[in-house]
């Protein structure tokens, strides 16, 4: 419609300038006004019309410069060119000149009041100047003359609404809807300016005669049980959703809304049968599919377990779309909250499969992998990340941890290093890379470098159980700064009661300092607390009960302790002798 117009224009202008040059006397065009300047000689008319046609072409290569030069030549040829004005008021609004604009609009409507291009072009320049008022008025003229332009009717309807007259715009809008019936643009906007007015009844009838005077389109009747909904009149919303099922049973989304529909009235069943019905879908997309998955987790889940059910509605998605990493990744983070590591990590890995772009999943994949204590696969899987993501500090972290977990502490040393420099804004992360880099400096015998992490970590964040264990531990090996590894193993404790490896090191810290008995009492709350035999603990417990010379019960804990494993080297001379060996 604008390019047929544009060119209408042109032909209008060029037929406008040959009728100027043909002519002799001083007539410009049909239904010219009274605002015309000194007539132009024969000469000067042709000379602007060579220019105006010249004008003209530059315009439609795209040479405004040029071609707005060629214009105002054409108009100092002949001060009553309009068409020339017409055209130089476009490129004015072009380069932001609003009032250039105008000027000219204003003198070409002066000198051709009947045509009603230049009139559109001034009530649009008027309107661009925020000047409603006149933009209307010019509208209203043209409706009255040409009373049966639905363009002409829809520019004056914008014009009153943007004036506040909103009862007048509804009378347009009516007017309008007699001549070229209902449709959706007219019901819409007569719906929002009944809103506005704050008559809901008469903007939920515009929605009702739309959905009547099309009985097979559905989304009509989507709209209509929305709007049925915004006005708490759930019964008749229910019914626009049923008449949806009927005009197209396979229309996947009136399943979608039915969910949420059915949620918000905690009819679980019914909600659960819809979404089933959406996600077996085969024409609804599936990205919609999975936000009504998701809101059915968040609303009927909650915070608690995920059910069985939802379950295998998700996993129902997966077979129907098996590209969608989506789905995968729903039921990988599913099984994490459950503890079901293995399955979890096999899902993330499948992701990651479909699109490795995404570093959550990374991120995912590894804390599996660190869970599951996999060495291999958190050195490897770390690598990979790493690849794909080398500024991101975690995939440094867990793949030295697989390092430390393999011994390799020389290669853990320098991708604890290399990742704590991409922490930002982190201090809990930034506290574990000195943690790990305190840990694997003390594996290497850097003493002092180990010592230097630690209180680096703790500095950063003193609440560090692990951090606080860890330092008091290799403290009580070394036998140094005791009273310094009681307070931290003391404290690692208080904030964690329940971790027996804490317990344990506030007991071997009593133990160094010689006070048997506090130590004793630590390493059995310890062991009652350990989920499993644990030879550390259970060698700990021997070496105490030793000191306490109760020898018999101290074999039983050694023995105890090699079956279990994780001992020290000294543990089968302990028990062939029967005596403590430090």
């Amino acid at each position: 419609m604008r390019i047929q117009s544009r060119f209408t224009i042109i032909s209008m202008s060029l037929c406008c300038m040959l009728a100027i040059s043909c002519s002799p006397g001083r007539e410009i065009a049909s239904g010219e006004g009274q605002g015309h300047k000194k007539e132009a000689s024969i000469g000067d008319k042709r000379n602007n019309a060579a220019l105006f046609a010249e004008a003209v072409a530059e315009r439609l290569k795209g040479n405004d410069v040029k071609a707005k030069a060629l214009f105002e030549q054409a108009l100092e040829a002949d001060e009553n060119d309009h068409a020339s004005m017409y055209e130089l008021a476009e490129l004015y609004a072009r380069e932001g000149k609003p009032d250039q604009s105008f000027n000219m609009m204003r003198q070409a409507v002066e000198l051709a009041p009947e045509n009603q291009w230049y009139q559109i072009r001034l009530a649009r320049v008027y309107r661009t100047m925020g000047k409603t008022d006149e933009y209307t008025d010019v509208f209203e003229k043209l409706v009255e003359k040409y009373p049966t332009n639905a363009e002409y009717i829809s520019e004056l309807s914008t014009g009153l609404l943007l004036q506040g007259k909103y009862e007048e715009a509804i009378s347009i809008y009516n007017r309008l809807e007699k001549q070229i019936g209902i449709n959706e643009m007219l019901s819409m906007q007569k719906q929002a300016v009944y809103l506005q007015l704050n008559q809901p009844e008469k903007a939920t009838a515009e929605i009702e005669r739309l959905a009547i005077a099309n009985p097979y389109e559905p989304r009509y009747q989507a709209m209509l049980a929305e709007t049925y909904i915004k006005q708490g009149n759930k019964d008749k919303a229910l019914e626009a959703y049923n008449r949806i099922k009927k005009i197209d049973p396979d229309n996947g989304y009136v399943h979608v809304s039915l969910v949420e529909f059915y949620l918000q009235e905690g009819r679980f069943e019914d909600a659960f049968n819809e979404l089933h019905a959406a996600v077996l879908s085969e024409d609804l997309d599936p990205g919609i599919k999975f936000q009504a998955l998701l809101y059915w987790l968040t609303t009927k889940e909650g915070k608690g377990p995920v059910s069985e059910q939802s379950i295998g509605l998700i996993n129902g998605f997966i077979g129907l779309h098996p590209d969608n990493p989506k789905g995968i990744q729903l039921l990988a983070e599913i099984y994490f909250q459950q503890d079901k590591i293995a399955e979890s990590r096999d899902l993330f890995l499948r992701s990651i499969e479909i699109d490795s772009s995404n570093y959550k999943v990374w991120e995912n994949l590894l804390l599996t992998d660190s869970q599951l204590n996999d060495t291999g696969a958190m050195v490897v899987h770390g690598n990979r990340a790493l690849n794909l993501f080398p500024e991101q500090p975690l995939p440094y972290l867990v793949r030295g941890m697989g390092l430390s977990m393999k011994k390799d502490y020389e290669m853990a040393l320098k991708s604890f290093e290399t990742g704590r420099k991409f922490v930002v804004g982190n201090d809990l992360l930034m506290s574990e890379f000195f943690n790990f880099i305190g840990d694997a400096q003390n594996k290497l015998g850097n003493n002092k470098a180990s010592d230097f992490a630690f209180e680096k970590a703790l500095i950063i964040n003193p609440e560090n159980s692990l951090v606080l264990n860890n330092f008091a531990y290799y403290l009580s090996l070394r036998g140094e700064q005791l009273d310094k590894a009681e307070q931290m193993a003391a404290k690692a404790v208080s904030l964690d009661p329940e971790n027996p490896s804490n317990i344990d090191t506030y007991a071997w810290v009593l133990y160094k300092l010689a006070r048997y008995d506090e130590a004793l009492v630590q390493i059995e709350k310890a062991l009652k607390l350990s989920s499993k035999e644990n030879g550390t603990l259970r060698e700990h417990c021997g070496d105490i009960l030793f000191k306490l010379n109760r020898q018999a019960e101290a074999l039983e804990n050694w023995k105890k302790a090699a079956k279990a494993g994780e001992t020290s080297p000294l543990i089968q001379k302990k028990i062939e002798t029967g005596i403590l060996y430090e």
